[in-house]
Formats: C-alpha cells, structure tokens, sequence
C-alpha cells in the first residue's frame, strides 16, 4: 500500500511539471492566447469586477459590447473556475486552475488503466502515460471537461462493476462543480449512455445502481449550468447563434477535414497524437487487425471508435446536412460535432494498450522507447516553448502602459466606452475599461447588426472577413481588411493601415468615444479618428495610439 501510495505522490508530481513554468517565471510565462487570454480569464475577471457573478437571469453584463451581452453567456455561478478568480488575483488564479486539473487528470487516467484496463503490463508504465495524458494541450478554461473524462469512467465503471466506494460518489458528486457540460461532458455522457444501453440489451441485466448515479450526475450537470439551459429554453431574442453557419464543406472538403482531424485533433482538446501514438497505430495496429487475437479486440475497438469520432466531427460540417439543419434550429444553435472531446481520453487508452501488447509479445524495448519519444514530443507541447514568440502574460496586458492611457483621458472609466483596432479588446477590458467591441459566446442579433453598420466598408473589401463575420461573429471587432483576421500587432510587428473604412458616425452612436489602436492610421482624419497621442511601456508589448471619436454628434440618439 506504502509503495503504491508513494507511486502516485511520483506521479503528482511528474503532472505538476507542465505548470511549473508559469510557477517559476510567474506574469512572465507564456500561455496561450487563443479562447484563453482573449476571452474566457477576462469573462471570468470582468463578472468579479462587475459584481455580477450571482446577478439574475434577466440581467446583463456590463463592460462588454456596450453591456448587452446576457450574463446567461459566460459560465454558471456555480462552476468552480470562476470562484477561484474570486479568491485570488487573475494570474495565481489560472496557475491553481492549471494544477488541479493537471493533478487530477493524471489521477484519473492512472486509476482508469490500473483498475480495469485488464493488462499484464507493470502499473509503472500506466503511471507513465497517465503522466503524458496530463501534459496535454487542452484548453485551458475546459477544466475537467475533456481531461477529467477517466477519473468519471473509472468511478462509472466502479459502479457498473459493484464496486462499492465513497470516492465514487464524491467523483460523481464533485466534479460537475469544475467542468462544463456542454463543452465536453455532454458528449461523454451521451456516448457512455449509448454504450451502457447496448451491454445491458447483450447481457439482458439491469444495473440500478449505475442507472441511478448516471440520472443524478445529468440532473445536476443540469441544475448547474441553469443559465444555459434558461438561455436555450426560454430566451427568445434572437442572438448571434441564430447567423451561426450550418455547414459549406463539400464532400471532398469533409473527407480532408476526416484525415486532418485524425492526424492533427482539435485545437481544444489537442492529445498530440502526431506522429508517435500515430505511427504507433498504423505500423502495430495494422498487425493487431490482421491477427484478429480475441484478446486484442478492445484495441480494434477503439481504431474504429478513434475514426468514427473524426468522421461524426468532419461530416457535421457537410453541407449535405443542410435541409435538415434549416428544420431543426436546435442542430443550427448547439455544436452537436462535439464527440471529439473524448478523443485525448481514447487516443490515451489506446497507446497504453498497443503498449501492453507488445509487452505481451516480447517487444519491451520499443514499448520504452515509444514511452520516450512521447515524452519527448509533450515536453515541446508545453505552452511555454510554444507560445514563446508571443506576449507573456504580463506583456499581453500591459496594465502599467493602460493606467498611462486612464490617466491620460482623466476620466472615469465608466464615463467612456473604447474599441481596439490590432489587438484584442480583451485586453482593454482586463483593465477596466468599457467597450463597444469584444469577443463572447452569445449576443443580441440587433447588435451584430448596429456593429455591422460600422464595419461595413471593412467587410465589403474582404470576402474572408464578410465570411467570417457574417456566419459566425462571435468577434465583434473593428476588422481591417489590411490585417485581416490578425490581432497581435506588437510593438516589434507595426503594419500601418492606409486606408480605414468604417463608419464612425455609427461607432459613436453605439456608444464608442475612443479607439485604442495597436498600429498607425494614416487616414485617421478622414475616417473621423482624431490622434490624441502614443503610448508604450518596457513591459507591454503593445504600441498604443490612442484616437478621440470625431464623428458628428447630431446623429446620436
């Protein structure tokens, strides 16, 4: 028992090295950017600062887009993440984020294997790849969603299997408070009721009590995330989900998205698979398929699992669906291609087996340098070796460059409304300051339509942008068809734009006063941008010309 215990303390500690970077460089490590620093830490710092956490259902949330946004469009009040940025400063906030779900995604992998993975194996190697599955680059803000998926199958498959423990209702019981159910869960879920139902048919059983723990967990998932439910039942404003694109590819474009998601996965649930869990597949799976051994049978199984989850993914956006999709505005609003999120979890499993079979046939050797290499290749995977050529944490939010800017404008910040053109307006709003722009999940279809009005001349020179916005637009942003779909203009990267074409008539009448831009506008005057003055800071990584909205006043309601 002492041996096994310390195992596992090894083990915690070996997950706890993805993070220690950011424990180690603090403000001034690397994390990512995408769907992390440009959205969800500020949606979680603007709700603390707003006081608006605990609001109701009918409220809004201000400081973004001019405060229409629904508090109904970020997280329940009752998932966890968010009470830790409650508790402590943003930054030490996202790092004891980090560790948890580190720690426990390696305590759910490594009991998974160990407990029914039914190996010859030593529990020395599942610790390994439990390890490695813990060093994924999933996304950040998910939480337990994706990485927390065998710490519930094991405590299903405890239950399933009448194994009677308490750390089986207090997995069941905990860890819908740190995970999101419509990104993840839900898909689990869903795909262990389908599996369930059909070995209950086969061996014509009924296991109550694996039945009643599975309607509990649904029922609180459910009594959590009440904000998504209400938004999806009851709202009925049409939002942005309504523009959502219901799906353009054609066949061959969905059989490229198929080979490209299978080699490459999703850049929120990324297992690293390329090349060694791969490769792996294809030179002894293709043996495992030919032998057809009886006991290699689970390994076939998740083959064909692992492609159907691409398949489901990449035919999702055929436009084959289409007819059916214009009927059902469920299938329009709610991203049903969401099944690859169990794939790190599979992609996982599946490597421990390949590595148990080839401990089985004597080929132990490779079985340890198959373990190395992808140690090898997660270790690159860290966000700060990936993320290196981007702003750390603390250049991405530059506060001692925007108090300049506060101070500057000597106003108070609930006086005046901001847009940003070449960066994020995230980064506006981590300091406080209010914006008519922004990136949510949701929002008023009325307002997409008031801020089209002002991008409008944008979107007209670019069929990429018009594409991007007009069927998806959950980034209300002031697009330059000279950046494109670019938003890290840093100090050391300047692209001036020439040529600027909104309409600042209508980006004052939505409330705006000034735009923050991370590049030079040359033809700032005769868009109705007057230059008030430029802003740097050693520690940004920003070069911030501030403009005062010169557009008439007459036209304002």
């Amino acid at each position: 028992m002492v041996k096994e215990r310390t195992r596992i303390l090894i083990g915690i500690l070996a997950a706890c090295v993805y993070i220690l970077p950011m424990i180690l460089l603090g403000e001034q490590a690397h994390i990512r950017i995408h769907d992390n620093l440009d959205s969800n830490i500020v949606w979680y710092k603007t709700l603390i600062d707003t006081n608006t956490l605990f609001t109701g259902l009918h409220a809004n949330v201000p400081d973004l887009l001019n405060g229409v946004v629904s508090r109904n469009a970020f997280v329940s009040s009752f998932t966890g993440i968010v009470w830790l940025y409650q508790w402590f400063p943003p930054y030490t906030a996202y790092v004891i984020s980090q560790l948890l779900v580190r720690i426990f995604a390696f305590l759910g992998m490594y009991l998974l294997l160990r407990d029914h993975g039914k190996t010859v194996i030593p529990h020395s190697y599942a610790l390994w790849v439990a390890v490695l599955f813990s060093w994924t680059p999933f996304w950040p803000s998910g939480m337990l969603s994706t990485l927390g998926m065998p710490l519930l199958l094991w405590a299903y498959w405890n239950i399933w299997k009448g194994r009677r423990k308490k750390a089986n209702v207090l997995v069941l019981l905990l860890v819908p408070f740190y995970s999101s159910f419509v990104l993840g869960i839900f898909f689990f879920l869903a795909t262990l009721a389908i599996y369930h139902v059909i070995k209950e048919i086969r061996g014509r059983h009924f296991h109550g009590r694996f039945w009643l723990a599975y309607c509990t967990q649904v029922i609180l998932y459910l009594l959590i995330e009440y904000r998504l439910v209400y938004s999806m039942l009851w709202e009925e404003e049409p939002t942005s989900r309504n523009d959502f694109e219901i799906g353009s590819n054609g066949f061959w474009a969905t059989i490229r998205l198929f080979f490209k998601h299978l080699v490459l996965g999703h850049t929120h649930d990324r297992a690293a698979q390329s090349p060694v869990i791969l490769l792996t597949l294809l030179v002894f799976g293709v043996i495992v398929f030919r032998k057809r051994e009886e006991e290699s049978k689970p390994i076939r199984s998740l083959i064909w699992f692992l492609l159907g989850l691409s398949l489901w993914y990449a035919f999702w956006f055929y436009d084959g669906w289409n007819p059916l999709k214009q009927q059902v505005s469920l299938m329009r609003t709610f991203n049903f291609s969401r099944f690859h999120f169990l794939q790190p979890m599979v992609w996982y499993g599946l490597f421990f087996l390949m590595l148990d079979w080839l401990w089985k046939i004597s080929k132990r050797k490779i079985a340890l340098v198959l373990l190395t290499a992808q140690t090898a290749i997660l270790l690159t995977w860290n966000p700060e070796f990936v993320y290196r050529h981007h702003p750390s944490y603390e250049a991405f939010y530059a506060t001692a460059q925007f108090d300049d800017i506060k101070r500057y404008i000597d106003r108070p910040t609930k006086n005046y409304q901001v847009a940003s053109i070449g960066m994020h307006p995230a980064i506006a709003q981590y300091n406080g300051m209010r914006t008519v722009d922004g990136y949510v999940n949701f929002y008023p279809l009325s307002y997409k339509a008031s801020f089209r009005k002002v991008i409008r001349g944008e979107l007209d020179k670019s069929k990429m942008l018009q594409h991007y916005f007009d069927t998806w637009g959950n980034r209300v942003y002031l697009f330059s068809s000279e950046l494109e779909k670019e938003y890290e203009f840093t100090k050391h990267h300047q692209v001036p734009i020439r040529h600027l074409s909104i309409d600042a008539t209508q980006l004052k009448r939505i409330g705006a006063t000034y735009v923050l831009s991370a590049v030079p506008i040359q033809n700032a005057e005769a868009t109705g941008l007057r230059y008030e003055k430029t802003f740097q800071n050693r520690q940004s990584a920003w070069k911030i010309r501030l403009y005062r909205i010169q557009a008439p006043s007459k036209n304002m309601k």
